[in-house]
């Protein structure tokens, strides 16, 4: 199937491919879907090959390929995520790094992929796994303050980029506009919790 969906509204896109997963279970064969839309070929896939020049980049399940892409540019091409530098500091069961704006950290092996166990790095982050915390709410892991750059509103999610010191240029944190949650306006002070378990190291 050669982007089949390409041509389809969103909302009918979305539904053809729940009913082309259907046809697949149903009639039991393997199906190859080419397609330029990153987020339909997470959905609809079980194993995903990110091409460049004719060449696969990585292969992997969808998760995977989200989670913990093996190169910078697969975790360019495979949704949004941020970069930040890095150093490793110490390689071993854990690895220790040296972050741009977040400070030291401890990774477990399986996040810093061969070629990325030493020297400078590329530290990778989505959005999703970063967090601003409101009143009352505590960091479940680390914290640190920022500056609110940009909004954009998409109606069930806030994209905001937040500058924090220590790096030149801003995060990207995406937030679920849940009932009683504010969307913040540009300027305003924010606290953004992160995470260890969500980065992955690439080489630099």
């Amino acid at each position: 199937m050669d982007e089949p969906l390409s041509a389809l509204d969103r909302l009918m896109r979305e539904q053809m491919q729940l009913e082309l997963i259907r046809l697949q279970r149903q009639v039991g064969i393997t199906f190859i879907l080419v397609t330029h839309d990153q987020e339909e070929a997470l959905v609809m896939s079980d194993r995903i090959a990110v091409m460049f020049e004719g060449e696969i980049g990585q292969l992997a399940d969808p998760e995977t390929l989200y989670r913990r892409p093996a190169t910078r540019r697969v975790a360019q091409f495979i949704g949004k995520m941020n970069f930040l530098p890095g150093e490793v500091t110490r390689g071993g069961a854990g690895v220790e790094i040296e972050i741009a704006g977040l400070g030291r950290a401890t990774l477990d092996p399986d996040q810093a992929p061969a070629g990325a166990a030493s020297g400078a790095v590329s530290v990778g982050i989505r959005p999703e796994t970063l967090a601003i915390l409101f009143e009352g709410e505590t960091a479940p892991r680390r914290e640190v303050q920022g500056i609110i750059d940009e909004v954009v509103y998409y109606g069930d999610m806030t994209y905001y980029d937040v500058r924090i010191d220590g790096f030149d240029r801003p995060l990207t944190v995406s937030m679920k506009n849940l009932i009683g949650r504010p969307v913040l306006d540009v300027g305003a002070v924010a606290r953004l919790a992160w995470d260890e378990r969500a980065l992955v190291l690439l080489p630099d």
